[in-house]
């Protein structure tokens, strides 16, 4: 692996890597482009180490196992059986006019990116003790390349979606182009929160069970198990405040159009957008600002 080298001239506030200096941030006002550009900077200038991470994550995922990277499509679709056989056949939800199994797959890829994201960032400076104590480059690059590494199921289950809108004759829209910029919002969300509770964990290890125990709360907060319309609309406006239900519905009704209109739930994405952003920003802020801390805490 090569390391980037050579001097070069350094921005006031910024390290020679292009990230901001302990002490040093940007005014409030310039700190969303500035932590943009500063995380660009960071990941482009070790895109190697980012790709050997991810690469590393997803093989040692599904090494010596039978179904290898079926399990990408296997657990999301067995979960959709079990909501199916639960809330679709016993409970008679209703589903937006398209069959349940397809309702509660599409919308548990996109739960599932966040679930196991926002669980292996918490863990990705533990996970690397030894590079961090013997190697410096910037520390982002691990809760950053610990969410990457969790796109690559979201893909696969993409492709194991088809078999099954084959299955029960559902044709998704154009719409479906959607899912592009509404997955870099919630990545961007993602990312923000890894490195809060990536850091925090790093100092207190009870974070990880912290962690778990909100995401299993979570789960229930998102329209999966339910439709968006079971929601009392008194309580609805709060609930879409809720960035991965907001994303996930917008996301299934831009797919499936039978599932309702997308139009009133935009200026929701609108504020996830902005959320996202916000966590992002702020996770940035507090991790650089503990990143000297980080081998002293191991």
């Amino acid at each position: 692996m090569r390391w980037p080298g050579g001097a070069r001239q350094r921005t006031p506030g910024f390290d020679r890597d292009g990230a901001c200096e302990t002490g040093a941030l940007p005014p409030k006002g310039n700190q969303a482009s500035a932590v943009s550009s500063s995380v660009f900077a960071a990941v482009t200038s070790h895109r190697e180490l980012v790709e050997n991470l991810v690469l590393r994550d997803v093989k040692s995922r599904y090494k010596q196992s039978i179904l290898g990277y079926a399990w990408a499509i296997t657990s999301p679709l067995v979960l959709a059986v079990i909501y199916w056989l639960v809330f679709g056949i016993f409970l008679q939800q209703r589903s937006g006019n398209i069959p349940f199994p397809v309702y509660a797959y599409f919308g548990l890829l996109f739960w599932n990116l966040f679930h196991s994201g926002m669980l292996q960032a918490t863990e990705s400076l533990v996970m690397h003790i030894n590079l961090i104590t013997k190697v410096y480059f910037p520390r982002e690059v691990f809760p950053i390349s610990g969410v990457l590494s969790k796109t690559v199921d979201f893909a696969f289950g993409l492709v194991g979606l088809i078999p099954i809108l084959i299955l029960f004759r559902v044709v998704p829209s154009v719409g479906a182009l959607l899912i592009v910029p509404l997955v870099a919002i919630q990545l961007l969300f993602t990312f923000g929160l890894g490195m809060l509770t990536a850091c925090a964990n790093l100092f207190l290890r009870d974070v990880r069970y912290i962690v778990t125990l909100l995401l299993g709360l979570w789960v229930y907060l998102v329209p999966n198990m339910y439709p968006l319309e079971m929601v009392p609309p008194q309580w609805q406006r709060l609930y879409l405040l809720n960035p991965i239900a907001t994303l996930t519905e917008t996301a299934r009704r831009a797919t499936f159009p039978q599932t309702g209109e997308i139009a009133p739930l935009l200026p929701y994405v609108g504020i996830a957008a902005a959320q996202a952003l916000f966590f992002f920003v702020v996770g940035y802020i507090v991790f650089k600002r503990n990143e000297a801390r980080f081998a002293e805490s191991i």
